[in-house]
């Protein structure tokens, strides 16, 4: 019998076996009439596709369908992203500096020891890939390159990875150079709301990243403390997370050294109880995803913790960022309310970074719901009595232009009950939505200026 495939171990990987087709998950597209204020709304500036056509509503389920499927293609882009990102700061694989803050900083203006620096990373990542181990993130990695190409089984493999690897890194500094010049340029108009509105859908073309840290958590219990002071939400008795990721190697705040792990859900659970805006003993979560690697994982935690077991988070604080004292505290204090601190990995020597880590109780973990959902196309159809109080999505709409991020609106608010609320931290269209902007919260993490959040509150009208 010949041993398990790449695929196998991926799916080990990341907890369960990924089904191969989409599961009945409930979801459905956002019915053509449901639609109608949406089009209207944008009537003169809708996609190409369906400016000038005739449109009903089989012609509308149509692109929707079309539109789903290229939403979903952009998945294996922001895979190669997060390779690209696991190369560049990884430690698992290399004795090499991470390529971000202090080891930029020395190299200075020398972009050729920046480039060496860069090469000999990819060179022990092409090594190390080869024979990944119980490595998830390597056998991910060769999972990757093998769908883009790569035979493991051609001579000098090490040479076409290295190849593959600063194809995209390439990739991944233009895009980001374009990026940069249209914030440069935003800022040059001296109009925060027009930044803000440019930062909102700066990733409309790029890769859907699946990458995630805690600092937005911060920002989201700071919006819920402010929001039931002023008596806006006092209570919430269902909740939901769009796209909560995994922390895969993030550049500013993940490291690869403790498995892959997802954060949002549980951090908003143990928000809302540190708040008591949620009961102790139930608070249902739905976990909305795009990716099966996403679904998986969280499932397969639900299983567990119906056995009994609970989940283990390493929430990492490096030691290159200048924190704001506000922002230390919620660091330790995060799961405090949903697990009790458990024994944390140590990091690896030249990693600048304090580590905690929570074991998130086995009936918080089992409150948790995954699945499948474009929320740009879909949505949940809920009885009135399953409606939801809160919904939290951030760094998810900045990949979708603005007719996307109104349609995605529009089926949030079908999932909302009677003044529920959504909170986002990027800048969205209202019209046609039925939702509205009713406050905000500015959060910053560290002394960097551009290190924060501003989320909005959006509560159904």
């Amino acid at each position: 019998m010949s041993g398990p495939t790449r695929r196998d171990l991926l799916a080990l990987a990341v907890g369960a076996s990924v089904p191969k087709t989409r599961q009945a998950s409930r979801c459905v597209y956002l019915a053509w009439e449901d639609a109608q204020p949406v089009l209207r709304a944008f009537a003169g500036s809708l996609p190409r596709e369906i400016e000038n056509a005739t449109l009903s509503a089989a012609r509308w389920l149509d692109w929707e369908k079309a539109r789903d499927r290229e939403i979903r293609a952009r998945l294996g882009r922001g895979d190669a992203d997060s390779v690209v990102n696991f190369v560049l700061y990884g430690t698992s694989f290399t004795t090499q500096p991470r390529v971000v803050g202090k080891q930029m900083e020395a190299a200075g203006s020398d972009s050729e020891a920046v480039g060496r620096l860069i090469v000999a990373r990819v060179r022990d990542f092409a090594e190390a890939v080869i024979r990944p181990g119980s490595n998830e993130r390597l056998q991910f990695a060769a999972e990757w390159l093998e769908q883009n190409g790569v035979d493991f089984s051609a001579a000098a493999v090490d040479k076409r990875i290295s190849v593959v690897v600063l194809e995209n890194c390439r990739r991944v500094w233009r895009e980001q150079r374009q990026y940069i010049a249209a914030i440069e340029e935003a800022k040059r108009n001296g109009d925060n709301s027009s930044l803000f509105l440019t930062r909102s859908t700066l990733y409309q073309d790029r890769g859907l990243s699946l990458d995630t840290s805690f600092r937005p958590n911060f920002a989201i219990e700071r919006s819920l403390a402010e929001m039931q002071a002023g008596g806006m939400l006092r209570r919430v008795r269902r909740a939901a997370v769009i796209g909560p990721g995994l922390d895969f190697t993030d550049k500013r705040s993940g490291f690869d050294f403790y498995p892959i792990q997802t954060l949002q859900p549980f951090a908003l659970m143990d928000s809302l109880r540190r708040l008591g805006m949620a009961d102790r003993s139930e608070l249902p979560v739905w976990v909305f995803d795009l990716s099966e690697r996403v679904l998986s994982h969280v499932k397969h935690a639900v299983q567990r913790a119906r056995a009994g077991s609970g989940y283990t988070v390493q929430v990492p604080l490096d030691g290159d960022t200048r924190w704001l004292p506000e922002t230390v505290e919620y660091w330790r204090r995060w799961g405090s309310e949903i697990g009790a601190d458990t024994r944390a990995l140590s990091p690896p020597s030249g990693v600048d970074a304090q580590i905690r880590a929570v074991c998130v109780r086995p009936d918080a973990v089992a409150q948790l719901e995954a699945a499948g959902l474009d929320i740009v196309t879909e949505h949940m159809p809920l009885e009135d009595d399953r409606k939801l109080d809160l919904v939290v999505a951030t760094n998810l709409f900045i990949y979708y232009s603005r007719f996307e991020q109104a349609l995605a609106l529009r089926n949030v608010a079908s999932m909302l009950g009677k003044g529920g609320v959504l909170l986002s931290n990027n800048a969205l269209p209202e019209q046609g939505t039925g939702m509205r902007g009713v406050g905000a919260t500015s959060v910053p993490y560290s002394e960097d200026p551009d290190d924060g959040d501003h989320v909005i509150w959006y509560q159904r009208a």
